[in-house]
């Protein structure tokens, strides 16, 4: 039943997560000079006209550089536009199994990909050093793509640096609150969860009851940090402005008693130490554990699991196929969702117009509309988006695809109810990325999705569930105050 689970698990978190590499040889090298600037507000487009591409002056090749998922389907859209396209070459290289450190190793050497994946961690990293080019500089049209975009995913796709579309979207998907409804039924509750509080109290009844000894589970190792921000946003709307973490010159705000992570710490250790309702072993769950434990019946809650997660705890094999649904974010019903868009590199752009005019063909083959691979805004579809969901369940930003009839069958079929989770696109956030901005050192000090590692909080918050710290509102907040002052000096170790 496991090898069924990572077979579909594995196959959806690996189109939308490099494999696990920790950015930790850049961030600890560089020195930051740069004020880091107030993320600029998504609108969408202002009128802007349709610019036709001219023909290339002479033959060009785009190199693509990928992560080792799906690179068959890669392969074969290459030869799609291949076909299409005769004027110039796609090429696919396969980054190899760490993705990050190649492609960084790539930059190192002068010789980067053209288009390449770029999950939060990555974008920030070649946003900030200037790796990446904003497609919006040289192709004023590419904003016109916010339109068809979730408002709450906008923002993502928006270099914080420049206020400019920096790419365009690979793929990208909300972490969701799963249920077993077949828990709530034995229980004799009618309905999820509406709020925090309801989940806890839920939670003992149906220990209580004898069908779950630990009835609420989450992803811990890469979705530690969507963990808290999911909690966080049960209890408060991320209304404009809203800062959980930082201030707007990236000082800690958390670190006293009534702070949303305090209320969040609070809230998940009580339910460890009082209610025993959360297995200190929660800890161990990465993606394919918190699936199989879902999907087998070992919890009955999991708190942030990512949307495709819910078609591997269906599958025939595992116990409860056919139970494990979801609702909207307990309380205020916001999500955060898990992003991953294409970059490309300043180099290919210095190269000069029939480069830039080659990748953003590709770019648009690849995360934008088409007709017959070539760009087609007005009259095209999302080709290679539609592929994925319709492949493999690989979900889209794009509203045109999420909404498109076929697709949602498809969804169905995975028992993924697309009417749930489409809900759930319409109340999200980018605060998990935007508390203000990601930071040199983010991924060293929280967690990097894109490292099973981790960084410096979350082993200290283990201490709880290991026994090395009490459980006590003092010690909650000498926690706090311990991560607030790492934060503090690696902000100072980087000049800012």
């Amino acid at each position: 039943a496991a090898a069924t689970v990572v077979g579909w698990g594995l196959a959806g978190y690996y189109a939308a997560q490099p494999p696990r590499e920790v950015v930790r040889t850049i961030t600890q090298t560089q020195t930051v000079t740069q004020t880091v600037t107030q993320t600029v507000g998504v609108t969408t487009t202002p009128p802007v006209t349709t610019t036709t591409l001219p023909p290339l002056s002479k033959f060009v090749d785009i190199e693509w550089g990928i992560w080792s998922w799906g690179v068959e389907l890669c392969n074969d859209n290459a030869r799609i536009f291949n076909e299409n396209n005769t004027d110039m070459k796609l090429h696919v290289t396969d980054l190899g199994a760490n993705y990050m450190a190649n492609l960084f190793a790539r930059y190192a050497a002068g010789d980067p990909p053209d288009i390449y994946y770029a999950t939060p961690d990555i974008a920030y990293v070649v946003q900030y050093r200037k790796w990446a080019a904003d497609i919006e500089d040289y192709f004023p049209e590419a904003r016109r793509y916010l339109d068809d975009i979730y408002p709450g995913m906008r923002e993502f796709y928006i270099n914080p640096f420049t206020g400019k579309v920096h790419g365009l979207c690979y793929w990208a998907g909300p972490y969701v609150f799963a249920y077993n409804k077949r828990h709530l039924t034995e229980a004799g509750i009618g309905a999820p969860p509406k709020d925090y509080d309801e989940v806890a109290e839920q939670a003992k009844i149906i220990k209580q009851k004898g069908i779950c000894e630990y009835p609420i589970g989450a992803l811990w190792s890469w979705g530690f940090p969507a963990l808290w921000y999911m909690i966080m946003l049960g209890y408060h709307e991320p209304k404009p402005g809203t800062r959980f973490l930082f201030d707007e010159d990236l000082n800690p705000i958390f670190d006293d008693k009534g702070t949303p992570f305090y209320e969040a710490v609070k809230w998940l250790l009580e339910r460890v130490v009082v209610d025993k309702t959360i297995s200190p072993g929660i800890r161990e769950y990465d993606e394919s554990g918190i699936t199989t434990a879902i999907g087998s019946g070992t919890v009955t809650f999991c708190l942030n699991l990512p949307d495709y997660d819910i078609a591997g705890a269906n599958v025939p094999e595992l116990k409860e196929s056919g139970n494990v649904t979801m609702c909207l974010n307990p309380g205020t019903g916001y999500a955060v969702y898990h992003p991953t868009n294409y970059s490309i590199s300043t180099r290919c752009m210095e190269r000069g117009k029939d480069n830039q005019i080659a990748v953003w063909r590709v770019m648009q083959f690849l995360g934008g509309k088409t007709t017959n691979a070539r760009p087609d805004f007005e009259r095209g579809e999302y080709f290679v988006c539609n592929r994925l969901i319709r492949q493999y369940g690989v979900t889209s930003a794009y509203r045109p695809v999420m909404e498109d009839p076929t697709n949602k069958e498809v969804l169905r079929k995975l028992k993924i109810d697309p009417d749930l989770l489409l809900a759930q696109y319409e109340k999200l956030t980018t605060i998990l990325w935007r508390d203000p901005v990601l930071t040199p050192w983010w991924a060293d000090w929280f967690s990097s999705p894109s490292s099973e590692a981790g960084g410096r909080v979350k082993p200290k918050f283990e201490e709880f569930l290991t026994g090395v710290r009490s459980y006590s509102d003092a010690e909650i907040l000498n926690f706090l105050k311990e991560i607030a002052e790492d934060w503090k000096r690696a902000k100072k170790e980087a000049g800012m």
